[in-house]
C-alpha cells in the first residue's frame, strides 16, 4: 500500500501480533491505524469473544500448530517481521520468541502483568490481579465504602499506548544504528506511574485512597442525580460557586457559613453535595448542560457505553464506527485511532484467515533484517537524542507526553508563564513550598519562563521554533493561536510537528467548552462502565488527563516518523481527551462477558477473589513498599539543578538495547539554566 505519508507514517511496516493480553491486541490495533500492516496470529478451533475488536484493522492468519506447514509459514513469517508482539507471561510461543535468535533490525516488544524481574516476574495476571496488586482498585470507589475493580481494562490500554511509542522510538534506533532491541512493558509499572496524582500523599505521611465522584480538596465536585440520568458538575472557585447558586435560585447560599469559602466547602461537602442535587433532580440532564453552559461551568453528562455512538463530538470527530462482523454477519461497533493525522478511515474486521495470500507474499518477497542476533546488544545514546521538544502546558496532559520524551532522550524545554505551572502550587506541599506533583510528571526537561504577552519573550520563542522539531501544548484551544504560535506556525516551520491537546479537540463540536479529567470520564464512558451501587464512578486515577498525554505522546512520535521516514513535512496532531477515553473502554461496546473477579472482605482487610484464588488489595502506600516496585526502581530519587532532591517516577518502558531513563528533576520556578542562555539568547530565566 505504498510508503510513509505524513497520514499513514508506519506503511510498509509488518508487524506480528502473537500475544493474546488484552494490550497486545490494543497495541495492535493502534500500530495498525498508524499504517502498519499488523498481522494478527489466530489459533485454530473457538473463535475467542470479543474477536472483532481484537481484530479490526487488522490481516488474519489462523495457525493450526498441529499442522507442519502452518508452523513453517509462521516460522518463516516471524523471521521477516520488522516488530513482533509478544505476551511471555501468558502465551508460551511468545516466551520461545524472545528467546530464540532473531533478525538484527527487529523488534521484540512484550507486553506482560509484572516484566521480567522482580519477585513477581513472569507471573500471569489478569488486569483485575494488576489493578488490585497496584493501588488501582484502592483509589477507586466511595471513600466509605470498599475499594472498586474498573468495569474497563484502562491500564492494559494504557500498557498498549506505551508500548506503541515504546515501539517508535525504536524504530528510531533502528533508521539510526541498523539494529533493533527487545522492549519490555509492565502492567504493574504502568499503574504504579499512574498513581502520580495519590504519591505526594504517602511522601508527606498521608494516606492515600479513593474518594469517588469527588475532588480531593474542591467541592461542589461530583456526579449528580439528574430527572434522566447523571450529570457531573465541577464548580469549586469562589466565582463559579457565586454562579452556580445563582442558576440553582438559591443565593443564599453564597453566604452560608458552611459553603463561604473554598475550605468551608470541602469540609463540608456532603451537605453541598445535598443542595447541589436537589437541583439537579428537578431538571433533565439537557436542561442542567444548557444552563451551566451558558455560565462556563465545568459540567457534562454521564454517557452511557450504549451512547457513545451518537454522542455529538464523537460523531463530529468519527471515533465510534458501525462496521460489519463476517465472523457474526452482524454490525458492530469500533473505535478509530485517537491520532488523527488525516482523513478518519474506518476500521474493517477481517475474515478469519483471510491474510494467508498477504502473508505467503511477504514470505515470499520480503527478507530477514540482517543476521541472526540473541541477548541485548548496548547501542550508544538514547532513542529520541538529537530531537527538540517545547512543551507549553500545564498540570498532567502535557507534562506528562514531555516527561516520557524526556526520558527517551529528547531535549524537552518546558515554558512557562511567570506564574509557573499550576501544579507548581498543588498541595501537598514540601517545607520549602514546592510541589511533589509537579516534581513527578516534569522530570527530565529544562525549564525556561516567557510571559507570552510581552515582545520580547514571544521573540525568544520565536527563534526557539527554528531549531525545534515538536510543539507539545494543552492550553484552551485557541489560547496559544490568539498569541500567535497556533498550529498555522507550521506554514513558517513545514517540518514542525505540532501537538494539542485538549479535552475535545481542536476541531470540535464544543469550540470553547472547559474539560476536566472527571467531566471527560463522564462524556467518554469510562464513568458509566464503572457502577458503585448503582451511581456511574470514575477511575481513582485521572484516566483521561493521562490518557491524553498519552496519545500526544503516540502522536508527535507518529508524526516524526512519517516525517523522517519520506514525508519530508511535520503535521499537526489533533488529540482529544475524550477520544481517548472514549478508545480505551472499546472492548466492552459490543458484549460483556461474565465478571470473574470481586473484592470481597478477608479476614485482614479487602481481597480480590478470583474464581477463590485470593489476593490482598494494596493500599498505595503498600505499593511504594512492595518488592516487585523496589526491585524495578519504578521510584527514583534524583536531583535538580538547583540542588534540591525528589522523588521522581521511572518511565514504564524498557527498550533493552538503548534504555530510557530518569536522570534529574526540575528546579525551582525560575532558577537559572546556563545551558538556556545560549538557546534562548536573552538572560537566563526570561522576563
Amino acid at each position: 500500500m505504498g510508503g510513509p505519508t505524513a497520514q499513514r507514517p508506519l506503511a510498509g511496516l509488518l508487524v506480528v501480533e502473537l500475544g493474546d493480553r488484552v494490550s497486545v491486541a490494543a497495541c495492535g490495533g493502534l500500530l495498525a491505524g498508524l499504517g502498519a500492516d499488523v498481522v494478527l496470529v489466530e489459533r485454530a478451533g473457538r473463535v475467542p469473544a470479543g474477536r472483532a475488536a481484537a481484530a479490526a484493522g487488522k490481516h488474519s492468519l489462523v495457525v493450526d500448530e498441529a499442522d507442519p506447514a502452518d508452523r513453517a509459514l509462521l516460522h518463516d513469517l516471524l523471521l521477516r517481521a520488522d516488530a513482533v508482539l509478544l505476551s511471555t507471561d501468558t502465551d508460551p510461543r511468545s516466551r520461545k520468541v524472545w528467546a530464540a535468535p532473531r533478525p538484527r533490525g527487529q523488534l521484540l516488544c512484550d507486553l506482560t502483568a509484572f516484566g521480567h524481574d522482580g519477585p513477581l516476574a513472569g507471573t500471569p495476571a489478569s488486569p483485575a490481579r494488576v489493578e488490585a496488586l497496584a493501588g488501582i482498585a484502592e483509589t477507586t470507589g466511595r471513600r466509605d465504602g470498599p475499594p472498586v475493580l474498573l468495569g474497563v481494562p484502562l491500564v492494559e490500554m494504557e500498557t498498549a499506548v506505551y508500548a506503541a511509542s515504546a515501539l517508535l522510538a525504536a524504530l528510531r534506533v533502528r533508521r539510526r544504528e541498523g539494529i533493533g532491541q527487545r522492549i519490555e512493558v509492565a502492567s504493574y509499572d504502568v499503574a504504579v506511574h499512574a498513581l502520580a496524582a495519590f504519591l505526594p500523599l504517602p511522601f508527606t505521611g498521608r494516606i492515600a485512597t479513593r474518594n469517588g465522584n469527588r475532588h480531593p480538596t474542591l467541592a461542589p465536585w461530583n456526579a449528580y442525580p439528574a430527572a434522566d440520568g447523571w450529570v457531573v458538575i465541577c464548580a469549586p472557585t469562589d466565582d463559579q460557586w457565586d454562579r452556580l447558586c445563582t442558576v440553582m435560585g438559591r443565593r443564599e447560599l453564597v453566604t452560608d457559613p458552611r459553603f463561604a469559602t473554598t475550605t468551608a466547602r470541602m469540609e463540608n461537602a456532603d451537605a453541598i453535595d445535598v443542595e447541589v442535587a436537589a437541583w439537579t433532580r428537578t431538571l433533565t440532564i439537557a436542561e442542567c448542560l444548557a444552563v451551566l453552559s451558558e455560565i462556563v461551568i465545568p459540567a457534562g453528562p454521564v454517557v452511557p457505553l450504549a451512547g457513545l455512538a451518537d454522542e455529538p463530538n464523537l460523531r463530529h470527530r468519527e471515533l465510534v464506527h458501525r462496521v460489519r462482523d463476517p465472523g457474526s454477519a452482524g454490525d458492530v461497533l469500533l473505535p478509530a485511532c485517537p491520532v488523527r493525522l488525516g482523513p478518519v478511515v474506518p476500521p474493517q474486521v477481517p475474515v478469519r484467515d483471510g491474510g494467508r495470500e498477504r502473508v505467503l507474499g511477504w514470505v515470499r518477497d520480503r527478507l530477514p533484517d540482517g543476521p541472526l542476533v540473541t541477548g541485548d546488544p548496548a547501542v550508544p545514546g538514547r532513542p529520541l537524542a538529537g530531537l527538540t521538544v517545547l512543551e507549553i502546558g500545564m498540570n498532567t496532559v502535557g507534562p506528562l507526553a514531555g516527561k516520557i520524551l524526556g526520558a527517551l532522550g529528547a531535549d524537552v524545554i518546558k515554558i512557562e508563564p511567570p506564574r509557573g505551572d499550576s501544579n507548581r502550587h498543588n498541595a501537598p506541599l514540601r517545607e520549602d513550598g514546592e510541589a511533589y506533583i509537579f516534581a513527578l510528571l516534569n522530570s527530565d526537561k529544562r525549564g525556561l519562563v516567557l510571559d507570552l504577552r510581552a515582545d520580547a519573550d514571544r521573540a525568544v520563542l520565536q527563534r526557539l521554533l527554528h531549531t525545534a522539531d515538536a510543539v507539545l501544548e494543552n492550553l484552551k484551544p485557541g489560547s496559544l493561536g490568539r498569541l500567535g504560535f497556533g498550529p498555522d506556525v507550521r506554514a513558517e516551520h513545514p517540518g514542525l510537528v505540532y501537538c494539542s491537546m485538549s479535552g475535545f479537540g481542536h476541531d470540535s463540536a464544543y469550540p470553547g467548552r472547559p474539560a476536566l479529567d472527571t467531566v471527560v470520564q463522564a462524556v467518554s464512558g469510562v464513568m458509566s462502565a464503572t457502577e458503585v451501587d448503582g451511581v456511574p464512578t470514575k477511575s481513582g486515577i485521572s484516566i483521561a488527563d493521562q490518557l491524553g498525554g498519552l496519545f500526544g505522546l503516540l502522536g508527535t512520535l507518529a508524526a516524526l516518523e512519517g516525517r523522517d521516514r519520506g514525508a519530508g513535512v511535520g503535521a499537526h496532531v489533533d488529540i482529544a481527551m475524550q477520544d481517548a477515553s472514549a478508545w480505551a473502554t472499546h472492548t466492552r461496546w459490543n458484549a460483556t462477558g461474565p465478571r470473574r473477579a470481586r473484592i470481597v472482605d478477608g479476614p485482614d482487610g479487602p481481597v480480590l477473589d478470583e474464581d477463590g484464588e485470593q489476593v490482598p488489595v494494596a493500599t498505595v502506600a503498600e505499593v511504594l513498599a512492595h518488592g516487585q516496585t523496589r526491585a524495578r526502581e519504578l521510584i527514583v530519587e534524583r536531583a535538580a539543578i538547583d540542588g534540591s532532591r525528589w522523588p521522581l517516577l521511572a518511565p514504564p518502558i524498557r527498550l533493552r538495547s538503548t534504555p530510557a531513563r530518569v536522570d534529574k528533576a526540575m528546579p525551582r520556578l525560575g532558577f537559572p539554566d546556563p545551558t538556556l542562555a545560549e538557546v534562548a539568547a536573552v538572560p537566563v530565566g526570561g522576563a
